[in-house]
C-alpha cells in the first residue's frame, strides 16, 4: 500500500471506495466471459443501478464538509467496509487472492476466480454470485438505511 492510499484511508472522512466504478468493474469482468450467465448478468446489472443510486443520494453529500454528519459518516462507512468485505472468499485456489475483483493481472480482464475454475466450474460461479449478490443486498440495505435516517 503506498503512503498516500494510507494517507487517504486515515483522513478522507468516506472511505475511498466508489461503488458504481466497483458495479462497472464486475460488468466488464462478465461481459466477456465465456463462463457467464444471464442470472449474473441480471444481478451485475441490478448491483450497477443501485450502486449508481447509492452513490448519487448518499456519497456525494457526504463529500461536502457542511453535511458530515457523524452518524451519517459512520453508517456510510460501515456499508463501504462491508461492501469491500462481501468479495472475499474463505479458500480461493491456491495462488490466487481472496478478493474476486483482483485480476491475475494487469493484462487479464474477467474474475481470476473463473479461469482457475476449469474443472469445478459450478463452485466458482457460485462464489461469483454470491458475492455480487451479497454487495448488492448491503448496497439495498444501505439505501433503505439512509432513506429512514432521520437526520438528513
Amino acid at each position: 500500500m503506498t503512503a498516500e492510499a494510507i494517507l487517504r484511508l486515515s483522513t478522507d472522512p468516506v472511505l475511498p471506495f466508489n461503488t458504481l466504478d466497483i458495479a462497472l468493474d464486475i460488468q466488464n469482468k462478465l461481459k466477456d466471459d465465456p463462463l457467464r450467465r444471464p442470472d449474473l448478468l441480471a444481478t451485475a446489472a441490478s448491483f450497477r443501478t443501485n450502486s449508481s443510486l447509492f452513490q448519487s443520494e448518499f456519497m456525494r453529500p457526504a463529500n461536502d464538509p457542511k453535511e458530515r454528519d457523524p452518524s451519517h459518516m459512520r453508517m456510510l462507512n460501515d456499508v463501504l467496509r462491508d461492501l469491500e468485505k462481501s468479495f472475499l472468499i474463505q479458500s480461493p485456489p491456491p495462488g490466487f487472492s481472496r478478493n474476486i475483483l483482483f485480476g491475475l493481472n494487469r493484462h487479464t480482464s474477467g474474475f481470476a476466480i473463473l479461469k482457475a475454475a476449469q474443472e469445478d466450474v459450478n463452485q466458482s460461479l457460485s462464489q461469483v454470485s454470491t458475492s455480487i449478490s451479497s454487495a448488492e443486498m448491503l448496497i439495498c440495505s444501505g439505501l433503505e438505511l439512509f432513506e429512514n435516517d432521520g437526520s438528513q
